[in-house]
Parts: C-alpha cells; structure tokens; sequence
C-alpha cells in the first residue's frame, strides 16, 4: 500500500467514523462536570493526553519518560491526528544538524526575527524585547529553549531520528522570509523524520508525498514500546473539576456511553483547531474559509470545552493558511487539492475584476491571506474567488501539480476552457454564476475582459524583463522553494526569472476557480510558557494544559516556515507533558 492509499483510506476512515461527533457545542452551551458528581472514575492515571498528532505523542512521551502513568484518548478513528497527514516536517531554530553545518542561530537574532513577523504591529529593533509583549515575548522564548532539545531527546529516546530538509536544489529548505534582514539564519532550521528508506542519506527532499505518515509511525512504535495506551473513537466531551476549580479528569464519550477518566497530575490537549466546523469558521475567521486539509474530526473541541471552564482565547481569527479549488469544497469542507503554490510560470491569479492581487509563488500563508481583505467602499472581499489561468504551456509543462491537471484522460469538471480569451471570459461568469449561492453571489465586473488583456500584457512584460514589478514574483528566494516543491521539475525558458514566463497571445487559456482554506486553524485558548491554559485574569487552570493546534498558536498570524506547524506542536508537547508530569499529585477519591 502506497503513502497515497493509506492517506485515501484514512481519510475514509475517518469520514465514516467521526459520525455524530460533528455535531459540537458552542461556547456557553457546556459547563464543566463536577468531580464530586462522579460516583467512581472508570480509569484513572497520572496525565491524560488528548489527541494523537505530533502534540500528543510528544507530550505522552515526555511525560513517560518524567514517570507519570499515561493515557492518550483519539476522538478519531486512528491515530496520527493532521499530522499523518502532513508533510512531516518541523521548523526547530537551533538544531544540532543546522550546527553541524557550520551554521549559526543565536537566540537573540532569531528572537529579533520572529518577534518582527509575528508582532509586526509593535515591532522595533530597540525596543525591549523588540515590542513584544512580555507574556508573548516569553512564550516565543521558551520555543527556542526548548526547541533543538526536544528534537535530541526524542531522538535519545529511540522515537525519531532527524534529519535536513531540503529543497529542490538540494540546499537546506528557506524560511518564509529568508531575505529579511532580521534573518541571520535563512536555511536550515526545516527538519523531517529520516524515512526507512533513506537510512543512509544525510538529507532528504520528498518527491512524491510527505513524511507524516513516517513521523507517526515513529512515534506510535516508541508509545507502543513504553506500553502508553492509545484508545481511538474516545472523544473528550468536558472537564472534571474539583471543589478548587482544579482540572481532575475528563469525560469521554464513546458508542458505549459517557466514561470518566481521572488524572491526578493533569490533562494535556494535543488536539486539532476547528477549521472544519462550519459555524465557527463563519463566526471568527475572516472572509470567507471554505475548509482545510486537517483531519475531519477537528471541529474546535478544546476552545469550548476550555471556554466553558473560564479559559481566556486569542488569536481566533488566524489559521494556517491555504488555498484551495472551490468546486471541490462545496460539499465537503475536507479538502482535495492542496494549492499550495499557483502552478506553472505561464499562469496568473486574478479578481473577479480582471486584476492580480498577489504573488503567485509567495509562501501559502501569506498569498491565501489576500482572498479575505475587506473593501469597506463596496462592502464587498473583492478576491473572494480567485481565477487561477494557464495557457497550454503550462499545461504541459507543469501537469499534475495543484489543480493543473494531467495531460491525459478527460479535464477535471473544475477546470474552465476558452479558444480566446473572449470565450474564457464567458465560461468563468457562467461557472461564477452557477456558483453563486456558495461565494455571496461574486460575479465578474463589468470591465473584467478589458483588465484581463491589461492584466496579462503587463505581466508578459515582467516575464520578458524577469522583473514583477507589481507583486515581486520570484524576487524572494523562498519564491522559488515554494514553486518547486514537492519535486517540481525546472524546465526550459530563455527569460531571466524561472517562475515567469509569458503567457501565451493566443489560446487555448485555461481557468480555475480558487479560494481560501486552511491547514488548520490556529486559535484557542491562550498558554503560559509552561504551556498550562490560561482564564481570562491570566492565571493557569490548574491542571489543564495545552499543545498543538488547538491553543492560541505562539506564530500568532505569521507562518515562521516550513515545519511552522509542527514545530511549535512538537515543542509545546514536550513543555506540556514535562509541566503536566512534573505537578502535584491531587486526591482524586475526594469525588
């Protein structure tokens, strides 16, 4: 069974198993269980662990190793959670393999970096703590302290073995803004799992797929071996509290019942965000998000099971951000095609006007943000919908890859042909129409066909000069990591910039409708350095921790770069497990 099978048969997996689950509360609508209300606890331990993605598994080792009797409790179906899903890879500044190649990542430059892209709005150089806040400043803090020792101990542990991730040049994979000039260290700070397959290698691009399906292969045979027990289609319903207001245990709802666990120590929630549940999508996040590629069970669990217990919540309005096609998500919100970058150097994304309105081969979470700015005159997200177009020489050069599709058999329904450009322009305000109900009724504008002639005209010209004056296409040298990714081959061109070619004066044009998704969302309640939840005077919950996707991610809105979901989820878990771990014991037969 190949990497893409098992991926297909997950995701039914999990389609079929999540069932009434779906159907989740709002905040205010639960309220915490009271311990004293429980006649006996049908298990009890020291650290409960909630979720079985990269967040979960570290924090349950860690935990393990600091001697606390665990348990890890799957709402799903299996295990692995997104991140099974994902390409593997985990953004850690300061990693022994980025040393041992002679590189540097000092603390206070990569502070000044992160704390520049991650709170841009109070950022100075000279400011203390370069205008972070003081309780964000320390949370981005212990990221890097404990980042490259999470990865060793996991890797003295037996569970991991690491290695360089690269790019399609072989080099160490760029940050999203390598060429900032806070950057001191652009490269190497992306690291994979290293796969059976390429024990020998030192370093490792994926070609075909991501590392997953690997990372949670590792870490699933490292719980196995500490005797952890995992327990799929356990869904986490609610907190236990005590008389103190103390997280004691959780209630669990499975197909037999409601089952209370207790944990004398604490609850760690790995868990994912909520980008699949359609209310609160439209409740917080900004324009319009039609879906992701997380795993179907994320529907924001953990942001009302912790608001009901008094947790304070920021950052709701984020995501790790995606685009996607739009006619594969009307339906089902768990989505196909992944665009993580638009396809081909002969292709542009344009408005409903007929206009660009981003770089095309900017870094995903950065290019999908555009499809949600607000235009307070027309009271209208005039890039609600995007309008990917391809020429044939895109078509051939580039098949396969984020909706341009293979170059043999019958077209995909989502893909839009013209002869001309005139007969493009039709078919696009057709298909917009027949959509319409699923994108608040976006149209195209009156002079659409006249700005798309000026559209790509100035394009054409840039591709021949090498220069984008507009967007600055292919002027950042992460531009480049994101178009060939995943394998992409360089091809022929005679003009100066690889990712722009111009696009051809006569058809066939091809089009594709494209909005906005998300990885995951990256909001929730808010955490201490100690990775323990916060209510809303900024004081812990005691007993409840959090990781992973389902906190108020430290990123805050910036995607530091590859791995900047998996990063902070693995080093979280560790700070999460050790904290949960390293707590007081609590008398649960006082119930």
């Amino acid at each position: 069974m190949t990497k893409d099978d098992l991926h297909h048969k997950n995701r039914r997996s999990f389609i079929k198993g999540i069932g009434a689950a779906a159907a989740i509360p709002l905040i205010g609508e639960i309220k915490p269980v009271e311990a004293s209300s429980i006649k006996s606890w049908d298990q009890e331990v020291d650290v409960i662990i909630v979720g079985t993605g990269i967040a979960g598994f570290t924090a349950a080792l860690f935990a393990h190793e600091a001697g606390a009797k665990v348990v890890m409790l799957e709402k799903g179906p299996t295990v692995g959670g997104t991140t099974i899903r994902s390409g593997g890879v985990m953004f850690i500044p300061n990693n022994a393999l980025l040393r041992g190649m002679g590189l540097s990542d000092d603390k206070n430059d990569f502070l000044r970096l992160i704390v520049r892209v991650t709170y841009p709005a109070t950022y100075h150089p000279d400011l203390p703590r370069f205008g972070a806040s003081e309780d964000g400043y320390a949370q981005l803090e212990a990221f890097y302290d404990n980042a490259a020792p999470t990865i060793a101990a996991l890797e003295d542990m037996g569970a991991v073995k690491y290695i360089t991730f690269l790019d399609h040049e072989l080099k160490p994979f760029a940050d999203n803004y390598p060429d900032f000039p806070e950057n001191k260290t652009p490269r190497g700070r992306a690291v994979v799992c290293q796969p059976e397959e390429t024990r020998e290698g030192r370093y490792y691009y994926p070609n075909n797929g991501g590392l997953g399906i690997d990372l949670i292969e590792f870490l699933q045979a490292a719980v196995n071996k500490r005797r952890i027990p995992m327990l799929t289609r356990h869904a986490v319903s609610n907190l236990v509290v005590n008389e103190n207001g103390e997280v004691v245990g959780v209630e669990v709802t499975t197909k037999k019942g409601a089952f209370h666990f207790g944990a004398r120590r604490g609850v760690v929630f790995g868990s994912g965000g909520f980008v699949h549940n359609k209310r609160l999508r439209e409740l917080y996040l900004p324009g319009r998000v039609y879906g992701g590629c997380a795993t179907p069970v994320n529907q924001g669990d953990f942001l009302q099971i912790a608001g009901a217990a008094g947790a304070a919540t920021a950052n709701l309005e984020s995501a790790w951000w995606l685009e996607t096609l739009l006619e594969e998500v009307i339906d089902n919100s768990d989505i196909k095609t992944k665009v993580w970058v638009i396809p081909g150097d002969s292709s542009v994304m344009v408005n409903p006007n007929g206009v660009r309105f981003c770089n095309e081969k900017t870094q995903l979470c950065g290019r999908s943000q555009a499809h949600a700015i607000w235009d307070g005159v027309s009271t209208s997200y005039p890039n609600l919908v995007g309008i990917m177009i391809w020429d044939q020489r895109t078509a051939d050069l580039f098949p396969g890859i984020a909706g341009i599709p293979q170059k043999e058999g019958k077209l995909p329904a989502y893909v839009i042909e013209g002869k001309n450009l005139a007969e493009l322009e039709v078919n696009v305000a057709a298909r917009l129409k027949s959509v319409a109900e699923h994108t608040g009724d976006v149209t195209l504008q009156e002079n659409f066909g006249r700005n798309l002639k000026e559209t790509l005209g100035k394009y054409n010209q840039y591709a021949k000069t090498g220069k984008d004056l507009d967007f600055y296409r292919g002027d950042d040298s992460a531009d480049a990591s994101f178009h060939y990714y995943a394998g992409h081959q360089q091809v022929e061109s005679q003009y100066p910039n690889d990712m722009m070619y111009p696009i051809s004066e006569s058809g066939p044009y091809y089009a594709a409708l494209v909005v906005a998704a998300a990885l995951d969302t990256n909001g929730g309640p808010r955490i201490n350095p100690n990775a323990q939840v916060l209510n809303t005077q900024g004081q812990p919950i005691e007993g409840l921790y959090g990781a992973g996707n389902c906190i108020a991610g430290p990123a805050a809105r910036a995607f530091w770069g590859a791995g900047g979901t998996l990063g902070p989820g693995t080093v979280f878990g560790k700070i999460a497990g050790s904290s949960a771990a390293g707590a007081k014991d609590r008398d649960l037969s006082k119930t």
